[in-house]
Order: C-alpha cells, then sequence, then structure tokens
C-alpha cells in the first residue's frame, strides 16, 4: 500500500529527499506554511502516514488525534518536547516520534558566538542601528565565558571559543563533562556559582530543562553589566524578570526569537532579538535536517528500526 506523508513549509526536504520517499513508495503533499494553524493541521493531517514538520507549528493532541491513518512523525530540530505538545497522544495511539539532532548545531553554535561578538563590541549601538559614534567595549577573549547545557551544541559553542583564544570558558550541565573539560581546557561550575562569576551567559539546553528556568533569583545573581545570550527553547528565561534587568540596564541580554512587544523598544545595546527564529537556519543545517528525517521517516514507515525515534522508551 502507497504511504502519504505531509512535510510543512519549503526549508525543508529538498527535491533530492521527495524523489528518495517516492523512490520508497511514498508520496508527498506539501502545506507550505512556516506556521500552519490547528485548524489547517487538522484537516491536512486526514489520510497521512507520516508527518514531517518542516516550519514552526505546533502538533497539538487535536491534530494527533485527527491523524486517521497517522503512524509517524518527524521534527526537523532537536528539541522536539517543544513543538510536538500532542506527544503523550502520539504515544498513546502508538505514533512513533523522531527528530534530527545535531543537524542544527553548527549553525546555532554559529549564531551564538556571533551574537556575543556584536554585544561584547557593542556593533549595534555602534552601527546604523544606533546612535554612539565611539566607545571602548569589552573584549570576547578577556570575558569569562559560561555555557549553561553542555550538548553538542554547548560543546561546539565551547570549541568555538577556545579555538579564537578566549581562555576562560565555564559550564554547567546536568551531568558534568571530564572528558570535554579535559580535551577544551574548561571547567565545570555549578549553576549559581556560573552565573555569579560569568561576563557572558549562553543558554543551549532543551525544553526538559522547563519554562522559565533562569527566573529572576538566577538573573539576579548575574554580574552588573553582563550579558545573557539565549539560543536556546523560546521561553528558557522569565519574561518579567528579565525585563526588569534590562529595563534597569544591569543586565544585557540577545534573543533567538521574536519578545513581548514590551521589549521591542529597548536599546539595541541593551536587547537584541530577532525577528523570527534563525539561529538554526543554514542552507548545511537544512541539507543536514532534510537527510536525516527522510531517512528516519522512510525508516519507521517501513517498520524498521529508526536510532533517532525519541517516544519509544
Amino acid at each position: 500500500m502507497k504511504k502519504h506523508v505531509l512535510v510543512t513549509d519549503s526549508l525543508f526536504i529538498f527535491p533530492e529527499h521527495v524523489e528518495k520517499l517516492e523512490a520508497a513508495g511514498i508520496s508527498v503533499t506539501r502545506l507550505d506554511k512556516p506556521m500552519a494553524s490547528e485548524e489547517e493541521l487538522v484537516e491536512a493531517i486526514k489520510g497521512k502516514h507520516g508527518y514531517i514538520l518542516g516550519g514552526i507549528e505546533k502538533i497539538t493532541a487535536k491534530i494527533i488525534e485527527a491523524g486517521d491513518c497517522l503512524e509517524a512523525v518527524t521534527f526537523t530540530g532537536t528539541d522536539w518536547l517543544s513543538y510536538i505538545p500532542g506527544h503523550s497522544e502520539a504515544k498513546a495511539k502508538n505514533v512513533a516520534i523522531s527528530n534530527c539532532p545535531g543537524a542544527n548545531a553548527q549553525a546555532v553554535a554559529e549564531f551564538a558566538l556571533t551574537i556575543m561578538l556584536a554585544m561584547q563590541r557593542n556593533i549595534f549601538e555602534l552601527g546604523r542601528t544606533g546612535s554612539k559614534s565611539f566607545q571602548t567595549t569589552n573584549s570576547l577573549l578577556t570575558s569569562h565565558i559560561g555555557i549553561v547545557g553542555m550538548g553538542t551544541i554547548g560543546t561546539i559553542v565551547a570549541k568555538m571559543l577556545k579555538g579564537i583564544g578566549v581562555e576562560n570558558v565555564s559550564y554547567f550541565s546536568q551531568r558534568p563533562k571530564p572528558e570535554i573539560e579535559a580535551k577544551l581546557g574548561i571547567k565545570y561550575l555549578p549553576l549559581s556559582e556560573l552565573l555569579q562569576v560569568a561576563d557572558v551567559i549562553s543558554l543551549h539546553t532543551s525544553k526538559a530543562a522547563g519554562d522559565g528556568y533562569i527566573g529572576a533569583a538566577e538573573l539576579s545573581k548575574m554580574k552588573d553589566g553582563s550579558l545573557l545570550v539565549d539560543t536556546s527553547f523560546h521561553g528558557a528565561v522569565e519574561p518579567a524578570a528579565l525585563l526588569k534587568e534590562l529595563k534597569s540596564s544591569r543586565l544585557r541580554a540577545a534573543a533567538d526569537h521574536l519578545p513581548g512587544e514590551e521589549f521591542k523598544d529597548l536599546p539595541t545595546g541593551i536587547f537584541y532579538f530577532s525577528n523570527q527564529s534563525t539561529a538554526y537556519n543554514t542552507h548545511d543545517a537544512n541539507k543536514k535536517a532534510s537527510d536525516i528525517a527522510t531517512t528516519s521517516m522512510i525508516n519507521m514507515l517501513q517498520g524498521k528500526q529508526d536510532s533517532f525515534v525519541v517516544n519509544r522508551s
């Protein structure tokens, strides 16, 4: 029996991947929207055996329930929990979920490093987007950088920082990583201590850390004038607490997502934000994600083992 797969947005599943799916007996239907509504997806999922989530929409329980023959879902990023709130319903219906770990790691790490450099050198305020013409700034090389989350992305960020000559790099993770410490010359610190000593904090945790895990108490520990770089999941930092610190100019921050309206009048030297999440979005990263997602979907629909399935335990 021929299988049918829904693919959202147009960034992922390149023409060669469509050909690969079709060669495996799987037809592709595209919903070329980056953020389709629940109502659109409820309709589009009908008659589909697979769903490749290529946009930034959320797969809710209602969408999962509407999937009358749904067998498999693939998320083209890593943090699948953020985008599939209906994962419990999927597991209950025996719908396999896979993701693409590491596909966009290099891109996100590159973006995080770019923002650290730009904010420490106050590029936005000293250029055409700001009002300053002269300012002596801090150097990233002599700053103490703290990384929260030493997974794939955090590890690449640490490598990049050491590669350009940053001497003082520390990290916090749920488990210490002594092999990475020895290889890169970085050190583990408890989160509370890391927040107190670092000049720059870069967040690289997944949704599993919990919404608002960087709240008022955590922000209050950060040094005056220090920088918080958030390229992790939207919601990692408690908005009201961050806004208070930014308005007082005690802290600076950069976020790879569109914030609430109350943030948008802050000076660019105090707060940078992306117009939409963009850290992951390079051609190379999208190609890697498409490679993984296509192979994973074929495996799942053909009943084969797939190492990227995340909801079978």
